[in-house]
């Protein structure tokens, strides 16, 4: 009899469902975050020097702190599933403002008390699995990542490969683009970077858990820079990261050069002046691109060779024609012109970085950690120093594998 009992209470413990249930229509999925400081920094000014804006002038999205003053704006962007172009009429949906997505902006001193606010003007309950995009506005990223970035690595929900992004001016503003191609701006967003083996101009390895990796092992690194207009987004360039703080932007040449020298260029073209034509372009579209940098330590001094082969195709010419030039003289002529073309602005890139930012965005700290670890434990509390006055060389050779046809 007590065994049949206890079979009986076995059996219905599946019957009683699962108790954190929370049925789909009520979870709001949050595809986008835009990080910005609050209230907005004037170029010249201090955040402390600024008055917060007056109670009445956001009466839904300020909150009463319990310590301190509102220093943060954070905007979730949540999709309006029954205005998305699958059920809606017209190319952004038929919402009554014909918008697919919902930014919802709060503005307070935390982020989980931002977040749980939130639930104060809506019945959904945040939901972080499907984040895509965290965009963080330059100037909150200039006070510091690490201030900011806690609450996304504590919440179970949020993922380690949610990609990062530092907006030029206001991140929210990111979030408002109303795209031509995609339901949501987040979802946009979140593929551009699926063209990186098409460009060279787009920072890689980019997500959480990259970041927060790189800030506590002590290590510069680059995050995308994104800006957009009302119906467009661009990601290009970067944002040099230093001591976990922004400290300024790298163009879209420095940064294809910092990926010629880290060994993480996917893809792209590099166009040069043929020579002897005041008009005239070549351009060689990389097929592979591989580098090594070696250490050496010479009068206590590090020097850094950078070796860096490149491969590519003779993809286009402009202003000239070459027919019945393309013999192997031209083609070694053009090599060497690659060749000259990619140490100058690989030389010119990292004197930038050594001299105006001091950001070691190579990582060349970590190949002395792990090539010259005996040399680099007498140095390590010196680097900052030693860093911008190091020793770099930058030694390309340039292989025209396929020429194409030419009539």
């Amino acid at each position: 009899m007590k065994r049949l009992i206890l079979v009986l209470v076995i059996l219905t413990i599946p019957l009683a469902g699962c108790w954190d249930r929370v049925d789909i229509d009520m979870r709001g999925y949050v595809l986008g975050i835009a990080l910005d400081a609050y209230p907005p920094n004037p170029i010249g000014q201090n955040t402390s020097e600024l008055e917060a804006s007056p109670e009445e002038e956001e009466p839904l999205e300020k909150m009463e702190t319990q310590a301190g003053r509102p220093k943060y704006a954070m905007t979730v962007q949540l999709p309006m599933l029954k205005n998305s172009q699958t059920a809606g009429s017209g190319p952004t949906g038929g919402g009554f403002d014909g918008s697919s997505t919902w930014e919802i902006t709060q503005i307070g001193d935390s982020f989980i008390s931002m977040n749980r606010e939130m639930a104060t003007r809506t019945s959904l309950l945040m939901y972080y699995e499907h984040l895509q995009v965290i965009i963080i506005s330059d100037e909150i990223a200039r006070q510091g990542l690490e201030k900011v970035m806690d609450f996304f690595l504590r919440d179970p929900e949020m993922r380690r490969r949610v990609k990062i992004f530092i907006s030029k001016g206001e991140a929210k503003r990111i979030l408002d683009v109303l795209p031509r191609i995609e339901d949501y701006a987040s979802m946009y967003l979140s593929l551009i970077p699926l063209n990186v083996k098409k460009t060279s101009r787009m920072a890689t390895d980019t997500d959480l858990g990259e970041l927060i990796i790189n800030i506590h092992s002590g290590l510069d690194f680059v995050l995308p820079k994104v800006e957009a207009i009302k119906d467009e987004i661009k990601s290009s360039g970067g944002a040099a990261i230093k001591n976990g703080k922004m400290v300024g932007w790298l163009t879209e040449l420095e940064l294809e050069a910092v990926k010629l020298m880290r060994n993480l260029y996917r893809g792209g073209v590099i166009t040069v002046r043929t020579p002897g034509e005041e008009e005239g372009l070549n351009v060689l579209e990389v097929t592979k691109a591989k580098s090594t940098i070696k250490p050496s330590i010479k009068d206590n001094v590090p020097h850094f060779d950078i070796r860096i082969k490149v491969e590519g195709n003779y993809a286009e010419d402009v202003n000239i024609h070459t027919h019945g030039q393309l013999d192997m003289e031209y083609i070694r002529m053009l090599e060497r012109t690659f060749k000259k073309e990619i140490e100058s602005l690989c030389t010119r890139t990292i004197k930038r970085m050594q001299e105006e930012y001091g950001a070691d965005v190579l990582q060349l700290k970590r190949i002395l950690q792990t090539k010259a670890p005996a040399y680099w434990k007498k140095i390590a509390d010196q680097w900052d120093e030693i860093y911008p006055s190091a020793s770099i060389s930058i030694t390309a050779d340039v292989t025209v594998s396929l020429l194409g046809l030419e009539t």
